[in-house]
């Protein structure tokens, strides 16, 4: 994993020897032309995008409770296609306990309802999709989280980045102030020049203040998410992918349309609500109840035992207003897929023209801007070195090589998050989990 240096700017060791800095100058110059090679950090060093995801899938409380709402959805099935319980009654005459022609007379009922052939399957089979629905909802919440735990990473790496851009900076621009200050004690040059660079470490000291500010807020999201104090330490980040290829996106659509949890989440509850439809229909017709039966008090004992059926007779309003509502919330999630389809699609397209500006960013920085913010900022300095540069072009110059340093780590942070986004729109397929990963309860 390459983190993004930019070419770190050497600080320059000017010395105050001859009519302008001549001498000494050359050395640092010729350390501040040579490219500094990118920074290589060992996986090992600090926290990966991976670790995040795989310490948040473990510890955020809303999956739990997520997995046990999905757990009894599924436990739902069983019960679903089972007959319901069947009916003893009993009951006894008191007044006819010690009589002296009979012993207490008791009445025993037995009875068991049967629904209309197929109404049994119909509930199992929508049982079993609301329990699919369900488990996909648990998916998506999975996939949402770790998009949400690479998007803080992506924070984490560019606010650390920009700490280092401005902590090296900062550097820089007070050994300028040393030698703006020795070259005004000599008479070489104005008072001024220790202004600006004076001015420059103040802008550059808010500036750090406000990257610390941005750098606790990011620790208690990432903190938040992993369910411990916002005031945990958080390892730095090793750096992020150093290219990131972006699919078609014809390819993203796809693959979204095949695999995003929320579209299988509501093309499961569409069949429940269909099940549902077909329920409605089955529950206008009779139910038939086995009836059996022993009554003490008939005076002939063949005719104390009974056995017989029962019918319920379906009508009235209850029903129709049965299938009518059941037709109704079939009709309401088709049009939520369809809804969610287009903003899906929608969402892609907007991801992926995202992540493809950021990634063209970086190789125009990388191809151009930063070379030449390189090279102005070595020639104002070769120009003040011989004395006939103003001090106020370096300080300008150093500006904008500052800036082009922060754009270039907020772009690749921004192209991560994008990627990021484009993996959980198209459910997981960019950037699988590993087993251990989606595992619950495994350790890191």
């Amino acid at each position: 994993m390459l983190l993004f240096a930019g070419m770190a700017i050497t600080p320059m060791a000017w010395a105050i020897d001859g009519p302008m800095h001549q001498g000494a100058a050359t050395a640092s110059r010729a350390a501040l032309m040579a490219p500094v090679a990118a920074e290589i950090i060992a996986p090992s060093a600090g926290l990966t995008p991976d670790l995040l995801v795989q310490k948040v899938l473990q510890r955020n409380p809303g999956i739990e409770a997520m997995q046990a709402a999905s757990d009894a959805a599924g436990a739902r099935i069983e019960s679903a296609g089972a007959l319901d319980d069947p009916m003893v009654s009993y009951a006894i005459a008191p007044n006819t306990a010690g009589g002296p022609r009979q012993g207490l007379n008791q009445n025993v009922q037995f009875s068991q309802k049967f629904p209309w052939p197929g109404t049994l399957d119909l509930r199992s089979r929508m049982a079993t999709a609301e329990a699919e629905s369900a488990d996909q909802q648990v998916a998506d919440l999975r996939l949402r989280l770790a998009a949400r735990a690479r998007a803080d990473y992506a924070q984490w790496y560019y606010v650390h980045r920009a700490l280092a851009i401005n902590a090296a900076n900062t550097t820089l621009v007070e050994h300028l102030r040393t030698v703006a200050e020795a070259a005004y004690a000599s008479g070489q040059s104005p008072q001024q020049d220790v202004l600006q660079a004076e001015v420059e470490l103040v802008r550059l000291r808010n500036q750090a203040l406000e990257l610390a500010r941005l750098q606790r807020t990011v620790q208690a999201k990432i903190n938040a998410l992993q369910n411990v104090d916002p005031d945990t330490e958080v390892a730095a980040p090793t750096g992020l992918p150093s290219e990131i290829p972006l699919p078609t996106y014809a390819t993203l659509r796809d693959a979204a349309l095949a695999h995003y949890p929320l579209l299988q989440s509501l093309d499961a509850r569409i069949q429940a609500s269909r099940d549902r439809v077909d329920l409605a229909h089955k529950n206008t017709m009779p139910n038939i109840s086995v009836l059996a039966g022993y009554n003490s008090i008939m005076d002939m004992p063949a005719k104390r035992l009974t056995v017989g059926v029962a019918i319920n007779i379906p009508f009235g309003g209850n029903h129709r207003g049965e299938v009518n509502e059941a037709n109704a919330r079939l009709h309401e999630s088709e049009a939520k897929l369809a809804d969610m389809r287009n903003q899906l699609l929608s969402d892609i397209d907007q991801s992926r023209e995202t992540a493809a500006q950021a990634a063209a960013t970086i190789k125009l920085y990388a191809d151009k801007l930063l070379p030449l913010t390189r090279l102005n900022m070595q020639a104002a300095e070769a120009d003040y070195g011989s004395g006939s540069g103003d001090f106020l072009k370096l300080i300008t110059a150093e500006q904008q090589y500052l800036m082009a340093e922060l754009e270039v780590a907020r772009a690749r942070a921004d192209l991560f998050t994008q990627w990021a986004s484009l993996n959980y729109q198209t459910g997981g397929g960019l950037l699988p989990l590993s087993a251990a990963t989606m595992l619950r309860g495994t350790s890191p």
